[in-house]
């Protein structure tokens, strides 16, 4: 009975998504410890500590891939000239969050701190295929300044935009 269950459990955590898993998993072992130590406070401390352990965990892995997709477009950004366009795609190690669209430079400037870019940017959905993708802009900026080279850099403050969700 109780392996039935757990497999109930799984099912359901793979159903609900990324944003139930740390609730799922602090209730499971919330209600595992408060039975072992039969103590209920026990156990709701140790869900509670779970849950934020394991939201904690899947947040910093999607601040990690958004880093990882600003650094793409950046480099990209970088290497093209004014009124290009290219696609930009990022694969992660797990098949997950795989993002893709098209980068369009609209400017080039120089400040005395940097020379910067601002881009056009799209982000195709490949679930969901009605109308157009969203479209956003950003700056990217020269590390090291206009005359000391360096590598393209994501210049806006995080979250910068809507589409971070629940990083923001």
């Amino acid at each position: 009975m109780r392996r039935h269950a757990l497999v109930a459990l799984g099912a359901a955590a793979l159903l609900a998504g990324c944003s139930s898993i740390g609730a799922l998993s602090g209730a499971v072992v919330g209600a595992a410890s408060g039975t072992a130590s039969a103590n209920p406070a026990v156990g709701i401390a140790v869900g509670i500590a779970v849950q934020a352990g394991v939201d904690e965990s899947i947040n910093a892995v999607f601040r990690y891939w958004s880093r990882q997709e600003q650094a793409a477009i950046a480099a990209l950004v970088g290497s093209m000239a004014v009124g290009q366009r290219q696609a930009w795609a990022v694969r992660h190690a797990i098949p997950y969050g795989n993002e893709q669209g098209e980068v369009t430079v609209v400017r080039d400037y120089a400040t005395p701190l940097a020379a910067c870019k601002e881009a056009v940017f799209s982000v195709e959905d490949s679930g969901a295929k009605t109308g157009p993708a969203p479209h956003f802009t950003t700056t990217v900026c020269r590390d090291g300044g206009k005359a000391g080279g360096g590598e393209w850099q994501w210049a806006l403050a995080e979250p910068a935009v809507a589409r971070w969700g629940a990083l923001q």
